[in-house]
């Protein structure tokens, strides 16, 4: 196998695994009472979502239940459904943001939005959906 092939392969293994693992979480969310016990372990009171996806709204819905969700956030300020959801730009967020926990709800994204946001956004604060819903990631 030549490095190209070796390439395409491994990017395909990475987008599948990205794409079951979405679809797995997204699935958590419709549990209600799983998405309150994992905010609750984590003592999330307040919060942001960084994300325009359907799975940055999926979370919205199902936890603003259980903790004050502030919005979501898109650097382009753009959500992939129209819903009762403020959503944020990224220049206005950091005009806002006062020390609570933004939840990233890309998995393919996660690193390249972190380094966005973690200028102004304590390291502790930044978390993938991933590990919000299922541990590590």
């Amino acid at each position: 196998m030549n490095e190209i092939e070796k390439q395409i392969l491994e990017d395909y293994a990475r987008k599948y695994s990205i794409a079951s693992m979405s679809y797995k979480i997204m699935g958590m969310m419709l549990d209600e009472k799983y998405v309150k016990e994992r905010i609750s372990a984590f003592n999330i009171n307040h919060m942001y979502i960084y994300g325009g996806t359907y799975m940055a709204v999926q979370l919205y819905r199902s936890g603003r239940k259980f903790t004050d969700i502030k919005g979501i956030v898109d650097k382009s300020c753009r959500i992939a459904i129209n819903d009762d959801v403020s959503v944020i730009a990224l220049d206005a967020f950091k005009e806002i943001y006062n020390n609570e926990k933004v939840v990233v709800a890309s998995l393919r994204f996660f690193q390249e939005i972190k380094k966005d946001i973690e200028s102004f956004v304590n390291a502790d604060n930044i978390m993938n959906i991933g590990e919000l819903l299922m541990g590590d990631y």
